[in-house]
């Protein structure tokens, strides 16, 4: 091979991976550039659209040193890139993002090179007015990024005609079975090279979703986020973006959410021609059943074009439903008279589902349904009554007769717990709200073709006083009822079950506290 290397970002077999691993070569290089660092024997040329290195030293003189310095690790065992390191970020968002590559790329032994049995690091980070303690699993130096160009070299210290591929490079391209060598992945070395400094310049989001029993859903752990890059400077200037990210936008529900909130983040207030991107690909890692004991890639989601109007409807839901980071606060024992107080970010199930359906062009609210499934899922989305209150009404709808469908309901939820009030005021009991709504639920749920549905909805809308939102607009509101595509009105009945926010609700507790008393 002559004593040079060319990669450009639309060379053949680059894929979505392989580019964003450009991108980190790129952005890592140029850090060399900016602080005068430099190896004996290898120099390079940056430009929009490719990297080129030449040699005039064997690649083992220069390619150890270049990873061992480009792939660090601090004093408290956290990871340190150095095409990060004129960025720094917070104590809570690096723990974050050491954690991130821990359980993503580097979750093996043999790669990120933690003894087993090595306790936790536990620090005191500052966040607002209090002190959480936050625990991690350090870093000892060293790990298979820095010291991996022994895969790449052959024992003459020359780049190897190809390169054999392992899940930690690229995950879900891992070799089948280790006797049989037509399962292995191989690569050609500028490309494995790519795969190297991926994690540079990939982004990644913890995950927390629920499942029908509104217990966490242990194959969604965490996201990782490839742009789909095609101007390498760009995405280096809005990368930076990320890295300067709160640790409450760190976390996200699903694939759809991290692709979405990734996009955002390096968008900015941007044009989206100033983005250096034009899509993503996003992949989970969690843990199955019957591989308990590692991390594996669950699912992967692709938007292969980004437009504006997507990345508008996901920033209103973004702003309606945002995560929160929540304190908890450890009761004293005996023997821990002064615990720790910790944190988690809790993320919205509801924002989830809109950015899947956002990220693939549907309808904003499809498949609502799925989040009334079970009683206990329905709970999780009760509290987010006031977000989805706020998304009904600014997020623009598909169609206007969409948007009167739920008036509609809300006015006829409004009738019916005006009723249940006045029947509970006159016995002198306790108003049955949860009740009711429940009632509501499992009814809507039950509708399993257009008929049943029809008849669901129209036993809600006979019940109490007159439903002037239905009256007004009766003959726009009839073809959505009678239609053939009946799950979608179950959608938006639904979600006006879930988004009704009443004073009912207020009077509720004012009476329960009067009883109280």
């Amino acid at each position: 091979m002559e004593n040079r290397m060319r990669i450009g970002l639309f060379d053949p077999g680059m894929t979505y991976l392989h580019r964003v691993g450009l991108a980190g070569l790129y952005m890592t290089l140029k850090y060399f550039d900016e602080i005068g660092q430099t190896f004996p024997g290898l120099s390079w040329e940056l430009s929009d659209r490719h990297v080129e290195l030449f040699w005039d030293e064997k690649p083992k003189k220069w390619l150890p040193p270049l990873l061992q310095e480009s792939f660090g690790c601090d004093k408290a065992g956290l990871i340190d890139f150095a095409a990060h390191r004129k960025h720094p970020m917070g104590d809570l968002e690096r723990i974050a993002f050491s954690e991130s590559l821990r359980m993503t790329f580097l979750q093996h032994n043999k790669q990120n090179m933690i003894p087993k049995g090595t306790p936790d690091n536990r620090q005191n980070v500052s966040f607002g007015d209090k002190t959480v303690a936050v625990r991690y699993k350090p870093f000892k130096g060293r790990y298979a990024h820095a010291v991996c160009s022994g895969n790449v070299l052959n024992s003459k210290g020359e780049f190897k005609p190809t390169v054999r591929i392992k899940g930690w490079l690229f995950p879900g391209a891992a070799e089948r079975h280790g006797s049989m060598a037509v399962t292995s992945v191989d690569e050609r070395p500028e490309r494995a090279l790519c795969l190297i400094f991926a994690p540079v310049a990939s982004l990644y989001y913890r995950l927390h979703h629920r499942g029908l029993d509104g217990k966490p859903d242990k194959r969604r752990g965490y996201a990782v986020v490839f742009p789909h890059v095609v101007r390498l400077s760009l995405y280096n200037r809005c990368y930076l973006r990320y890295l300067g990210a709160p640790i409450k936008d760190l976390s996200a529900d699903g694939l759809g959410d991290a692709s979405l909130s990734a996009l955002l983040v390096l968008k900015a207030q941007e044009a989206l021609d100033d983005l250096g991107v034009v899509g993503s690909t996003a992949i989970t890692m969690g843990t199955i059943a019957w591989s308990s004991q590692q991390r594996t890639r669950t699912d992967v989601e692709t938007i292969e074009k980004v437009h504006q109007q997507q990345l508008v409807l996901f920033d209103i839901a973004r702003r309606m439903m945002p995560n929160r980071v929540i304190i908890r606060e450890q009761k004293p024992t005996k023997k821990s008279p002064t615990p720790d107080a910790g944190y988690f970010v809790a993320t919205s199930q509801c924002r989830g589902l809109f950015a899947d359906n956002i990220a693939n062009g549907r309808d904003w609210f499809l498949g609502f349904s799925q989040l009334m499934l079970s009683k206990e899922l329905y709970r999780v989305v009760s509290y987010e009554k006031g977000g989805l209150s706020k998304m009904v009404a600014q997020m623009p709808w598909p169609n206007e007769a969409d948007k009167k469908l739920v008036e509609a309901v809300h006015a006829a939820i409004r009738n019916r717990l005006g009723a249940v009030a006045a029947q509970a005021k006159q016995r002198g009991e306790k108003m049955p709200f949860d009740r009711e709504f429940e009632r509501m639920r499992t009814g809507l749920m039950r509708a399993k073709n257009a008929e049943t549905l029809r008849a669901e909805l129209a036993d809600l809308f006979a019940r109490g006083r007159p439903n002037a939102p239905l009256q007004a607009s009766w003959k726009d509101l009839l073809p959505v009822f009678s239609g053939p595509n009946w799950q979608r009105t179950r959608d938006l009945a639904l979600l006006a079950l879930a988004s009704y926010k009443g004073k009912e609700i207020e009077d509720e507790k004012q009476t329960s506290e009067k009883m109280e008393d």
